[in-house]
């Protein structure tokens, strides 16, 4: 007699069962773990367009500058002068004395960040006072500014009055030089 004759008919029906429960978690086991290795390849390509992205955009916000004509004048012979919460750039705008200039005032700044939704430049002594709106839809604005420059050189101080402390911050201040 061989060892399947000894075993009764619910024996042999328990262990015939439990073969195949053995054979179903062993097939399972091999579908999960293939489920889970696609699960994870998905969760790490999702992670790396996140990132990608991210990077993307902050790479875009700080190098805004370099996009487009930010920074560049967009009108000939106009000087650019970018207002932001850190002041004038330049600092030290140069222009020559009794010449009719042109400034393209510029910013990136949003209304948010600025009193009254404008930045400033005044001078007081050359009885300069313009208004240049918040960066609209496009992340800039943009205003050109033309003036006869003083006949006498000299240095005249401007400054912008609606942000970060206003006249009384030394950062808000730059220069207009006329040079001879």
């Amino acid at each position: 007699m061989s060892g399947d004759d000894r075993m009764t008919r619910s024996e042999r029906r328990a262990a015939d069962l439990e073969e195949r429960r053995l054979e179903r978690k062993h097939a399972q086991s091999a579908g999960y773990q293939t489920l889970q290795r696609r699960r994870d390849r998905i969760r790490k390509a999702t992670f790396g367009f996140v990132v990608i992205g991210v990077l993307g955009g902050g790479i875009y916000l700080a190098a805004g500058d370099l996009v487009g004509q930010r920074g560049a004048a967009s009108t000939a012979d106009a000087i650019p002068v970018r207002l932001s919460m850190a002041g004038f750039t330049p600092a030290d705008i140069r222009i020559p004395a009794g010449q009719q200039v042109s400034l393209e005032l510029w910013t990136t700044d949003a209304a948010a960040h600025l009193e009254g939704g404008i930045h400033t430049m005044i001078s007081d002594e050359l009885g300069l006072y313009e208004r240049l709106p918040a960066a609209g839809v496009s992340g800039e604005s943009r205003k050109v500014v033309t003036f006869t420059a003083p006949a006498v050189p000299g240095t005249y101080d401007i400054y912008c009055d609606t942000c970060c402390g206003g006249k009384d911050s030394p950062t808000m201040h730059g220069k207009l030089t006329v040079e001879a």
